[in-house]
């Protein structure tokens, strides 16, 4: 046997584990992104401090809840907003994770949902 015979040969086998490898890893579908913007709705006491508001110790607990299980990707508030971004199915699904929170049940705040499309690789993790 010559060297190009085994150096095909060799080759031939790498790239076949290349190629067994790649079709042994799932392929995981990419996430999908949905900013949920928290604005004062009609049922804000503009007497009252944020943490003074009906509903936010359960509003609180129910976002620490969404970081545990690692839906939420990130949050801020700005002006007189809030805002998170959450990992969902669907916009239907980022929608339910608010559904039972008690201030925008109440009309403490009101929410909008929109997709959230991230075009640089990296900017969340």
């Amino acid at each position: 046997m010559n060297w190009t015979s085994i150096l095909l040969i060799v080759s031939t086998l790498l790239q076949f584990s290349v190629w067994s490898q790649n079709a042994n890893q799932e392929q995981k579908p990419a996430p999908q992104y949905f900013i949920a913007i928290f604005s004062l709705g009609p049922s804000w006491d503009k007497s009252k401090g944020a943490n003074l508001q009906t509903g936010f110790k359960e509003h609180s607990e129910n976002l620490k809840r969404l970081r545990t299980d690692k839906k939420i990707a990130l949050g801020a508030r700005y002006s007189d907003k809030g805002m998170v971004v959450v990992e969902a199915s669907s916009e239907e699904d980022a929608r339910a994770m608010f559904a039972s929170d008690v201030m925008v049940q109440s009309k403490v705040f009101t929410l909008e949902v929109y997709p959230f499309k991230p075009f640089y690789k990296g900017c969340i993790e």
